[in-house]
């Protein structure tokens, strides 16, 4: 196969591109393929096409909620939030306040439905992080059953735990 750009020569580097849901490729030689990585390429610029596209989802779900209510604009710096989604940063500590709902919708879809971020782990070491962090779960469920004296999910919970640590060892 020959090189898109020159068609000169064997291409040996083959990049696929997905832009939203579609799939492009290209086929390259390795002067060319040289060439392209050369181009700068801004994080910035990169991180705020991730983030304009998410906040359009998040305002497309609420244009009508929006038509009837004023522009948030934080009492701090005077910043709004449509200047926060054209530029992806915050003026100061208050606008996380001013923007909390917006933020926490904006966060839950970056997040896969939490605001809490958890990481990701190795398919193949991650095993005991996964289960370590599934007991430490357990463990909050468990003092809120004890506090809210439900004690039969308390047990069902301590019980688990128990089976989970042991399988752990």
């Amino acid at each position: 196969m020959l090189c898109e750009k020159c068609q000169k020569n064997q291409a040996t580097v083959h990049m696929q591109q997905f832009v939203n849901g579609a799939k492009s490729e290209i086929h390259l030689c390795q002067a060319c393929s040289l060439s392209l990585a050369e181009m700068p390429v801004s994080f910035e610029h990169l991180f705020q096409g991730v983030l304009d596209s998410l906040l359009s989802m998040t305002a497309d779900a609420k244009t009508s909620k929006k038509a009837s209510m004023p522009a948030l604009k934080c009492e701090a710096c005077g910043m709004t939030y449509e200047q926060f989604k054209a530029c992806g940063k915050l003026g100061c500590e208050a606008c996380y306040r001013t923007f909390s709902n917006e933020l926490e919708t904006l966060l839950k879809n970056v997040q896969g439905g939490s605001v809490r971020h958890e990481g990701k782990f190795p398919k193949r070491s991650g095993v005991a992080l996964r289960q370590k962090r599934e007991v430490d779960r357990l463990r909050v469920l468990l003092k809120k059953a004890v506090d809210d004296e439900n004690f039969e999910e308390a047990a069902q919970l301590r019980d688990r735990i128990k089976v989970m640590e042991v399988s752990a060892v």
